[in-house]
């Protein structure tokens, strides 16, 4: 037995000796095992002590040589540098607080020390209650596909101030900026970044969210006791510098903060429901199940609260606004000064709102500035009140839910078959709209099996991918429309079903002819990896047409699409129309109609139709 060994069964003889004569006794064994200690240290409780790892990717976070393996390990030496090391106070104040609670008699054995940058701290965030803000899809970020979550610390009587004194807690991947592209997805699929935690003033965040990309904030604000937020921001510190890998799918954003509300609230387990992803909506969906949400606040982009306003007016009227943003000269002209009072300050703040939001992404640029300075100028002049009227849209967390499975019969070219499909997550343009941007479509891990008549069962597709980004463009916005998609696939060439595999994606535009509308025409490529064809690696340009229009429990999708192969000369074209119907939050029907061509050099021409009607869970 070595001298460490010995040392750490005395240790544990005296510890044992201790906790008799506690109120509340409690052995080394089982306090190594208590859920909050684990949550402590970021190891998964319910697991076999072989399988026992904690989360934590930095070795200064742990005391023990084998702490991120070994709870009881670490446990044994956090007790032993209380007692020889002053700072560990400090250093490690929820693992103290913990200890001292549990251990009757350890106060005794260890000098109190005034831990002066930690207080300080605490009274800088001064938080008397949290908030759990969701920050909506960015679609046309790659990192931000899934939406964010971070927590606010807010201040006591914050709804009588301003939450500009709060502060926000945010978990987040150390990227390179050289690192974009295919280099960023694999680095985040796979670990490959590191991941903090950081505090910034929350208005920051409102700027970076809220302003610079234009995302909706959901604020949800949590019912912690006192006790609760005071474990929480202990640990908070103790994780000040520590590194854990990031992973977009799993330990991410969400995850991390789970953790921390484990660590708060003792017994919740809510990793426990993310044994695989970590959608950082489902998150914010469970966090309202288990009962931690007492308040919501919808706080709307400035794009939202522009599109608001500009609602309000005619179509004459939102011309004006444009005209009077770019010559504020024109509110002495007689279409102008014809308008009510209250049109006139709609207009001119509309105007001078738009400004603002193209100094956001153009930088400040002097002559709109001072276009922008001569607008708010008249519009304090006034004293009318404008009402914007902002519609709160259906809560994220009361959408569908992201995984789902659906099964369904069809028929191709006089063939019936019943189809089973499950997706992993998240959403398409068919899916029940509430909860959801209008126009967006991401899906990931999504598999179509088929079984024909003749009981062959058939991989018809396996999506690893497929995003798809309907921005409506009108006068005073032109967002780009684009689409992406990586799948396993059958396509018919030379004379039957073949398995390939391609990638594909395209640019371009999309409308809004009528309200909840996107007429979009997108330019396409796709590149195939297909051995019947004349070369393995084929290339073909293409487009891609359609029309969606959502009503209140149902959706509508007509699409066109053809593409040709440069060098082959293969031609597919499709024209289908798709119908859903929403039946409940979390199910769905869906019709399909569509017709298939064909035209291979190996082969005659080949069409035909396919009928489907299925059946959706989302759950």
């Amino acid at each position: 037995m070595t001298v460490k060994s010995i040392l750490l069964l005395l240790l544990t003889m005296s510890l044992v000796s201790v906790t008799s004569h506690a109120r509340s006794p409690i052995s080394i064994k089982a306090l190594a095992q208590n859920e909050q200690w684990l949550a402590l240290l970021h190891i998964k409780p319910h697991k076999s002590s072989s399988d026992l790892q904690s989360y934590v990717d930095d070795h200064t976070f742990f005391l023990a040589a084998d702490g991120a393996t070994n709870p009881e390990s670490e446990l044994l030496a956090s007790i032993n540098a209380l007692k020889t090391d002053k700072e560990t106070q400090c250093r490690f104040p929820a693992r103290a607080q913990l200890l001292l609670s549990h251990i009757n008699g350890l106060g005794n054995e260890i000098s109190e020390v005034e831990c002066t940058k930690y207080n300080a701290w605490l009274k800088q965030l001064n938080t008397s209650s949290v908030v759990l803000v969701f920050a909506a899809a960015q679609l046309n970020s790659p990192s931000s596909m899934y939406g964010h979550t971070f927590l606010r610390f807010d201040p006591e009587n914050v709804e009588q101030h301003s939450t500009y004194l709060s502060y926000a807690l945010n978990f987040g991947a150390t990227v390179s900026n050289s690192d974009t592209g295919f280099l960023y997805a694999a680095r985040g699929l796979t670990g490959g970044y590191p991941g903090n935690f950081a505090a910034n003033p929350y208005f920051e965040k409102i700027k970076e969210y809220n302003r610079l990309e234009n995302r909706d904030l959901w604020e949800y604000k949590l019912n912690l006791t006192q006790d609760e937020i005071n474990t929480m921001l202990a640990h908070m510190w103790e994780l000040q510098g520590i590194n854990f890998d990031y992973y977009f799918f799993d330990e991410n954003c969400s995850f991390r903060l789970l953790e921390l509300l484990d660590v708060a609230r003792p017994g919740l387990k809510l990793v426990d429901n993310f044994p695989v992803t970590t959608i950082p909506l489902d998150t914010v969906r469970i966090i309202d199940e288990v009962g931690l949400v007492s308040d919501v606040f919808y706080r709307e982009s400035i794009l939202t609260e522009l599109e608001s306003q500009l609602a309000q007016l005619s179509s004459s009227e939102r011309a004006l606004v444009l005209a009077l943003s770019a010559n504020e000269k024109l509110l002495t002209s007689s279409q102008f000064t014809a308008l009510s009072i209250n049109k006139q300050q709609i207009v001119v703040d509309s105007a001078y709102r738009y400004l603002r939001y193209q100094n956001t992404f153009n930088g400040r640029q002097e002559d709109i500035t001072r276009r922008s300075f001569l607008l708010l100028k008249h519009v304090n002049k006034n004293t009318v009140n404008i009402k914007r009227n902002v519609v709160t849209p259906v809560r994220p967390d009361k959408g569908h839910k992201t995984t789902m499975w659906s099964a369904g019969l069809g028929e191709r070219d006089e063939q019936p078959y019943l189809q089973l499909q499950y997706r992993a997550s998240y959403h398409d343009l068919l899916d029940p709209s509430g909860g959801y941007y209008s126009g967006m479509s991401l899906n990931m891990v999504n598999a179509v099996v088929r079984v024909y008549r003749d009981d062959k069962l058939k991989l018809e597709k396996a999506e690893l991918l497929d995003i798809v980004s309907l921005s409506t463009r009108n006068d005073f916005f032109s967002p780009w429309s684009w689409q992406a998609n990586v799948s396993i696939e059958q396509q018919w060439t030379a004379g039957k079903d073949t398995l390939i595999t391609q990638g594909s994606g395209g640019g371009g535009v999309s409308y809004q002819p009528l309200k909840n509308s996107h007429l979009f025409l997108l330019a396409t490529a796709r590149l195939e990896f297909n051995k019947k064809l004349d070369t393995l690696i084929s290339v073909a340009p293409g487009l891609h047409i359609g029309f969606l229009y959502h009503w209140n429990n149902a959706s509508l999708l007509l699409e066109a699409e053809h593409y040709q192969f440069i060098v082959d000369q293969t031609k597919r074209s499709r024209v289908s129309i798709q119908q859903s119907w929403q039946l409940a939050t979390n199910d769905s029907l869906r019709f399909l109609a569509a017709y298939h061509k064909v035209d291979n050099k190996q082969s005659t021409e080949y069409s035909y139709q396919e009928v489907k009607i299925e059946y959706r869970h989302y759950f």
